[in-house]
């Protein structure tokens, strides 16, 4: 999400996924610089190898600062969303499916 993080768009995403009422008042917590923290710390953790997207996800979960501890697995799943729209990381294969899908920095991507 480039700009301010809107309620509306959180909404969106939580329409989006089944979770609980802990993960749901975590991500309404999110701001802007939470979200950049969260996709730089999926970025930094590619290269242009692929990448299984689940084992990513899970690395980030676990070397997460505690206050993001309640963002469910779908949270990440978004941002891998957000980004490969946003075309700084291709993917190949089922986005909804973690286990199955690829990823990698796009050829142009920063990080």
């Amino acid at each position: 999400m480039a700009g301010p993080v809107e309620k509306s768009a959180l909404a969106a995403m939580l329409d989006s996924v089944e979770v609980g009422q802990e993960a749901r008042d975590a991500i309404e917590r999110l701001d802007e610089r939470d979200l950049q923290l969260i996709d730089g710390a999926i970025l930094t953790a590619l290269d242009r190898e692929w990448k299984q997207a689940g084992l990513i996800t899970a690395g980030v979960m676990i070397a997460a600062p505690d206050e993001y501890e309640e963002l469910p697995e779908a949270f990440y799943a978004l941002r891998i969303r957000a980004l490969a729209e946003a075309a700084r990381i291709e993917t190949r294969g089922d986005p909804a499916v973690l286990k199955t899908l690829q990823i990698r920095l796009a050829a142009h991507g920063e990080r």
